[in-house]
């Protein structure tokens, strides 16, 4: 590992930084451990000034494909192509059209104007469950009630029974579907009575 610094690495760590190379990244490919980097940051000026405009670059880059892609854009793209009854592929150059993405959008407008874009975690209120549990509590032991006791009428009763099963009002049959036969078949006393 090469441990002493030549000023010909801070060149070569814009360049990385430039390509969007991580800090640990740098120092393997330099060959050093990633304190030593950040120690010829702090000991060497031209060092960290290198390292700052090659990730001012790649930030700067960034953010221009980030707006690109937030107002959308129109790129050139090539195809390769085999034409029928031809051996040989043919390029062919197109236009390809990318819409505007909306987080792209939100995301760019709540950093560059966060006064009117920026999610405020402020305008939610912070919520405490315990709180909520022990005030959902009160109120419940406060509005229970005892069970009444169901009045002794018959209209008590109907109304535990089903619809289907209750007597009507003009003291008509209940259907046979009500009474648990299917609407075609007889009950059993009358099928017995059926001569074969």
């Amino acid at each position: 590992m090469a441990t002493s610094y030549t000023p010909a690495f801070a060149g070569v760590a814009e360049r990385l930084c430039r390509n969007g190379a991580t800090d640990v990244e740098i120092a393997e490919i330099l060959g050093i451990c990633v304190r030593t980097l950040y120690r010829w940051r702090g000991e060497h000026a031209a060092f960290a000034a290198a390292c700052r405009a090659g990730k001012a670059l790649a930030d700067d880059r960034v953010e221009r494909a980030l707006y690109q892609r937030a107002v959308g854009y129109t790129a050139r793209a090539e195809k390769v192509v085999t034409r029928r009854g031809h051996a040989r592929p043919v390029v062919v150059s197109y236009e390809v059209h990318v819409p505007a993405d909306v987080r792209a959008a939100k995301f760019w407008l709540a950093v560059r104007r966060p006064e009117i874009w920026a999610q405020a975690a402020a305008a939610e209120p912070k919520v405490d469950i315990a709180a909520i549990i022990a005030e959902r509590r009160a109120y419940v032991a406060a509005n229970r009630a005892e069970p009444a006791e169901p009045p002794h009428t018959d209209n008590a009763i109907d109304a535990r029974v089903p619809p289907c099963l209750r007597a009507r009002p003009d003291s008509a049959p209940a259907s046979r579907w009500a009474m648990g036969m299917s609407p075609g078949r007889t009950s059993r006393s009358a099928a017995g009575a059926r001569a074969p």
